[in-house]
């Protein structure tokens, strides 16, 4: 397939914003968690609140704002987005235990004026074949941040604390200010965005199915690294290594898709179900740290490929009308989940241990994964383009 300059410039673009932009909200998510325990002394029920009332605010400005903004008011709430979210970095250097919950509401509610933005733009060309491997680009650019900031972020806490780790990431958000000025937008004039109107089949299978890892990714995401210094009492940039191996093979997995775009999607999800399972419940018994190196390793495939599928699902499903109305609810749910799971866990690792409850993640795993292969594996969207 030969990409014109327009084409070039849009990949550069997506790449761009996508790698500034979950470069330091993977941070964010990461480190306010440790920033709260051990800078600020909080409990670990008290850490998934710190967590949870970020994602309240994204799914707000996700499902019940941005949906509703036409084109060109989108546009500036989204460049003034990608500027503010440099200012609230600077302020939670600077914040207390009780300036901290602002400022991660704020960062919440900001971001979820960017994010699905972001995938629409990913998706509007008229060529299918192109669009769907701009999404796997897109998804590819999220595992590559995901990557690169862990690394990074692994290296300075040999130097520096969770504290000082916001400020230095400052300049990482730049470029998704300086691009969002060239982030394309739907054109149309009708756009659709009531959830009576939108094509609600395609948004629930991509729901579903990406509940076959957001649960246990809610989890990992926000404990994975206390989970490790807790039991294992290993150092803290150890600790934080252990996102390395997880976001490595991930992206390396959205390498492939992206470079041999998924048909049909059926074996993928199945396949990925499975990895799941099996990496959960490997993480629930830590041996030694090189253990949970091989289950956080394992996990990365599923991670890898199932986010980009409901995405696909969504392109194949849709119409440029609605694609940003099911992105923003389709993320919307992903911050549901986000809001709900951190908070509760962190009650039950108080009174039940880490490994027992982390082995129960299995269960959301089954349950969606076989609602899913009910109700939708025979759909179109799901084994053609």
């Amino acid at each position: 397939m030969r990409l014109n300059k327009r084409a070039i410039f849009l990949i550069i673009t997506i790449v761009a914003s996508t790698v500034s932009m979950r470069t330091v909200n993977n941070m964010f998510v990461t480190t306010l968690p440790l920033f709260g325990k051990y800078i600020l002394n909080f409990s670990s029920a008290e850490v998934g609140i710190l967590s949870s009332i970020s994602f309240i605010t994204t799914l707000f400005s996700t499902s019940m704002l941005n949906p509703r903004l036409n084109a060109r008011v989108r546009r500036i709430s989204y460049i003034t987005s990608s500027f503010l979210i440099m200012l609230v970095l600077l302020m939670v250097y600077y914040s207390d235990f009780l300036t901290v919950w602002i400022f991660s509401v704020l960062a919440g509610f900001l971001y979820g004026l960017i994010t699905p933005n972001i995938i629409t733009s990913a998706s509007l060309v008229d060529d299918r074949e192109l669009a769907e491997r701009l999404l796997a680009i897109y998804s590819l650019s999220l595992s590559m941040s995901l990557v690169l900031g862990p690394l990074l972020e692994t290296y300075l806490l040999n130097y520096y604390d969770y504290r000082s780790i916001f400020l230095l990431f400052i300049p990482l958000a730049a470029p998704l200010f300086i691009f969002s000025f060239a982030t394309k937008f739907p054109d149309e004039g009708n756009e659709r965005f009531s959830f009576r109107e939108i094509n609600r089949k395609v948004l629930f299978a991509a729901v579903i199915n990406v509940m076959i890892y957001n649960i246990p990714f809610s989890i990992i995401t926000v404990y994975a690294s206390i989970y490790t210094m807790e039991v294992l009492h290993v150092s803290r940039w150890l600790s934080y290594f252990v996102y390395v191996p997880f976001f490595m093979v991930s992206f390396f997995t959205r390498l492939v898709m992206a470079i041999r775009p998924i048909r049909d999607l059926r074996f993928t999800i199945t396949s990925s179900s499975i990895l799941t399972a099996i990496g959960i419940l490997l993480l629930s018994f830590p041996v030694n740290i090189y253990f949970v190196f091989i289950s956080m390793s394992l996990l990365g495939i599923p991670h890898g490929t199932i986010f980009p599928i409901s995405t696909i699902m969504i392109s194949r499903g849709t119409d440029v009308r609605e694609r940003n109305s099911v992105n923003s609810y389709f993320l919307a749910f992903g911050n549901i989940l986000m809001i709900i799971f951190p908070p509760l866990y962190g009650f039950l690792f108080t009174y039940f241990g880490y490994s027992v409850m982390i082995s129960t993640l299995v269960i959301p795993v089954i349950i969606s994964y076989s609602l899913l292969r009910t109700r939708y594996f025979s759909e179109k969207f799901m084994h053609s383009r």
